[in-house]
Formats: structure tokens, C-alpha cells, sequence
């Protein structure tokens, strides 16, 4: 029999999860707190083979929490539950030593499945959380104007290659002479191509086309601003 442990502070959430687990034979609801801290102080009492562990809470947060249960407890299997697939939390959840990330938009059958995988050593994905290591496993085997250009993309800025060569040398601060110098073009080219840029990335300078260009490979520009 797999035990589990449901953190979550939504009182809906929680009892529709441990509904979904009372209809399976082979798994176990051994407590329901509404927060990392409870979490702590139950944990030694039930023995949980996983437990699934909300991010957003009072008290101790999942993040915080799954830390501390790592520690003490590292048997214990730590699967995230999440409702946005937001990349920084996802990120920490897994250097923290979660075992799984899943989105709390999943189907019933899903849910009992995750559990049961997790419970075999098994780390338990979204298609979503997945996408979005997938992504980051990419962008570490790429160069950092590569970064740049795949960000922009995301934003929906499309520059052309010479164009991206010349970006990127600007968000480090090069001069037109130095970019000029560095791809072997006419300076009298290089602002031609800045113009271009400026343009594209609807950007008035060069001091806000190298805030913007540093914000988006940053991942902290956002399209609303």
C-alpha cells in the first residue's frame, strides 16, 4: 500500500484529490494539512511514501518546505502540485530535490498514476513541466547569442542572423567601431543594421535597446510593459 500525505491549502483542491485516491486499492490518504509547517509536525506520525505538496501556501511554503522534508526525511518522495507552469519555480522545486512537478489541471487517472511511479523512484512530469526543462537542457548546450535569439523568438522578435550577431554586441556594450572591427563590416553598415534592430524591437536608442536585450535574455522582460 502507497502512502500519501496531501499538502494543500485549498480545502476544494484537497478533498477532491484524496476522493480520487479513496477509489484506487493499491494507495493511501494517511493525512491533509494545509501547510508546510503542519506538514513537518505530521510527517514523523503517518510515515508518508509521497507526499504532494502544493507550492503557494501560508506558513511555509512548498518550496521551503520540501527542503526541510529532504533533509530529514530523504526517503520521502516529494511530487509538486502547481496551477502555472512558471519556469523560475519549477527550476528551484527540482535543485531542491522534488521528484516530481505536476500541473493540478491533470486528469484523475493521471494523478494515481504520477503517485504510483513516484513511489517506484520514478520523477513524474506535466507535459508542460517537461517542455520546460527540455527547454532549459537546450539553452545550456547553446552559445549565449543563440540564447538571445531563441528568447527574442519567444517574444516574438524576429532578427535576422547579421542582425543577432549585432544584438548581441550591443547588449554588451560595444561600440559601432568595435562591432564594425569584431564581424569585419563598414561602420556606416553597422548602423544601418542598429537602425534595423531598432525598428524590429520598436526601441528608440541605444541605451533602451541594451536594457530590453539585457532584460529578455534575463527571461525578465515582459510583453506588457
Amino acid at each position: 500500500m502507497i502512502k500519501v500525505m496531501l499538502v494543500e491549502d485549498q480545502r476544494l483542491f484537497r478533498e477532491g484529490v484524496n476522493a480520487i485516491i479513496n477509489t484506487v486499492d493499491d494507495i493511501e490518504v494517511v493525512g491533509m494539512v494545509e501547510d508546510g509547517r503542519s506538514a513537518l509536525q505530521m510527517l514523523n506520525r503517518t510515515s508518508p511514501d509521497v507526499v504532494l505538496m502544493d507550492i503557494h501556501m501560508p506558513a511555509l511554503d512548498g518550496i521551503n518546505a520540501t527542503v526541510k522534508i529532504k533533509e530529514q526525511y530523504p526517503n520521502v518522495k516529494v511530487v509538486m502540485l502547481t496551477t502555472t507552469s512558471d519556469e523560475e519555480l519549477v527550476i528551484r522545486g527540482i535543485n531542491v530535490g522534488a521528484d516530481g512537478f505536476l500541473l493540478k489541471n491533470l486528469y484523475a487517472d493521471n494523478l494515481v498514476e504520477s503517485i504510483r511511479n513516484a513511489a517506484r523512484g520514478q520523477a513524474v512530469l506535466s507535459g508542460e513541466i517537461a517542455q520546460i526543462l527540455v527547454d532549459k537542457i537546450r539553452e545550456l548546450t547553446m552559445d549565449k547569442k543563440q540564447i538571445l535569439g531563441r528568447r527574442l523568438e519567444n517574444y516574438g522578435y524576429h532578427l535576422t542572423n547579421r542582425e543577432l550577431d549585432i544584438a548581441y554586441q550591443l547588449m554588451n556594450g560595444h561600440s559601432n567601431k568595435s562591432i564594425a572591427k569584431k564581424l569585419y563590416l563598414g561602420e556606416g553598415t553597422v548602423k544601418n543594421y542598429i537602425s534595423e534592430i531598432y525598428d524590429k524591437l520598436q526601441t528608440y536608442n541605444r541605451n533602451q535597446t541594451t536594457t530590453f536585450l539585457t532584460d529578455v535574455m534575463k527571461n525578465s522582460f515582459r510583453k506588457s510593459i
